[in-house]
């Protein structure tokens, strides 16, 4: 779970037609709606929620206004949860009550944050931040205009913000946001299909990208990933896949370059970006684990070089040695060379001790050229 400290309170809890009784009294009618779970169901419900998700009842307000957090002033909806220390209510803000996801959302998140931080740096990607918002002329018939405040999921501005651990912090329009990443999640997702695009075009975002780990939106012939882009005109515009690449659609961002979202099975999925270099897909685990075999085959290829030199040295010494006894060559010429090359870690190569050891050229020229000499 998420932590929700400082969300803002919006005047409604939905966007919908539905407008609930005052919180500080019983609705007028009762409709008795008992509290236990439905037949069948796996998951007991919160006592603070409504079985049916529809008009809240006495009962239920009761229990609403027996929670720890209980605030008079909120519209509480019926179609959300609210329990001791948890909601499904993304507007819903008080200290320690915690926002439930599922973990295909979860996960989504942490993947798309961590690579974004990869490439990036942690001073330029937030995920899950409080921003206050400005006035942007946005009606207030939508919840985050009204509520002063929006959450993305994950958000990459373009200007660093080293240091900066505040849950809640105000939007500036000196350091635009590049790059906003909605995953979608039963409670909330027509938020993000609807008044999370207005505020965004609002404030600007120059790409706006929403995932659908668990298609409650998008249908089993459409990408789960789907992105728009701000137009010259300040208005969004979809975003078209560049080309596939293992069965899944592959696009480009201003900010990450191709990127795609990789359904690993179960709740597993994985924002990974392109390395053209390497021609490989990466994300912080992958990476990880390319620099490190990297570094093994670095190491085991210096070590056969190292042997190789070794080798190449020792059949220099025993011709040159040999060359020594037949007096063509001081004795001690050897074994100076060979620590002369010790030092510069450098040997030549074996025709040009043929050629000193044939007469054709002087030891000197067997010495280490001038940039390997300390």
């Amino acid at each position: 779970m998420v932590d929700m400290d400082h969300i803002a309170k919006p005047g409604t809890g939905m966007d919908a037609a539905f407008n609930p009784a005052p919180p500080v009294s019983a609705p007028a009618r009762d409709t008795g709606v008992a509290t236990s779970p439905e037949t069948g169901s796996t998951r007991p419900l919160s006592p603070a929620a409504e079985p049916n998700g529809g008009t809240p009842s006495s009962t239920w307000w009761t229990r609403i206004q027996d929670l720890p957090h209980y605030d008079p002033a909120y519209p509480y909806d019926p179609r959300h949860v609210y329990g001791p220390d948890f909601t499904d209510d993304d507007a819903y803000g008080k200290d320690g009550v915690h926002f439930m996801a599922g973990r295909a959302h979860e996960f989504s998140i942490d993947s798309g944050a961590g690579e974004a931080r990869r490439r990036l740096g942690v001073d330029r990607v937030f995920r899950e931040k409080t921003l206050r918002l400005p006035d942007l002329g946005v009606p207030k018939t939508n919840r985050y205009a009204r509520s002063g405040q929006v959450i993305p999921d994950v958000f990459i501005q373009e200007h660093p913000r080293p240091g900066d651990n505040r849950h809640e912090v105000a939007y500036d329009p000196d350091n635009p946001i590049l790059f906003v990443l909605e995953v979608l999640s039963e409670s909330t997702f027509q938020h993000d299909l609807g008044p999370k695009v207005e505020i965004y075009r609002a404030m600007g975002v120059r790409e706006f990208w929403r995932y659908d780990p668990e298609r409650l939106h998008r249908k089993e012939d459409e990408p789960r990933l789907w992105g728009l882009h701000l137009s010259a005109d300040d208005d969004y515009v979809d975003i078209e896949p560049v080309r596939m690449a293992d069965g899944q659609s592959v696009y480009h961002s201003d900010v990450l370059g191709e990127f795609r979202m990789l359904p690993e099975g179960g709740d597993v999925h994985t924002l990974q970006t392109w390395d053209a270099t390497r021609r490989v897909w990466l994300d912080p685990v992958r990476a990880r684990n390319l620099v490190a075999d990297e570094a093994k085959r670095g190491a085991v290829q210096e070590a056969v070089l190292r042997t190789a030199a070794r080798t190449r040295m020792e059949d220099l010494l025993l011709l040159l040695r040999q060359h020594a006894e037949q007096g063509a060559l001081a004795h001690d010429i050897p074994d100076m060379l060979a620590a002369t090359w010790q030092e510069a870690q450098w040997v030549p190569d074996f025709a040009a001790a043929l050629r000193v050891t044939n007469g054709e050229r002087d030891w000197s020229t067997l010495l280490p050229p001038a940039d390997h000499r300390t």
